[in-house]
């Protein structure tokens, strides 16, 4: 019973609206040799474990991504 959450943050520009929008959808990338792929099979991941992630612009300057995930399993 409860959650555990997680934030991952940095310090670049952050993320744009459409980037915000599209960042879980297979194939987008805003890297010229990026596949797209990291944060959809991520997402993926975390759903399978009953969890969730977004993605938010941090109010401090960067990227910010919170996971959820439950402490116990459900069946």
């Amino acid at each position: 019973e409860g959650q555990a959450l997680f934030y991952i943050i940095d310090s670049g520009p952050g993320l744009s609206a459409q980037t915000i929008e599209k960042i879980f959808y297979p194939f987008y990338t805003t890297k010229k040799k990026g596949t797209g792929l990291g944060l959809a099979i991520a997402r993926r991941i975390i759903k399978a474990h009953h969890g969730d992630i977004t993605a938010e612009n941090d109010p401090q300057a960067g990227a910010r991504f919170s996971i959820i995930l439950p402490l116990s399993a459900k069946n």
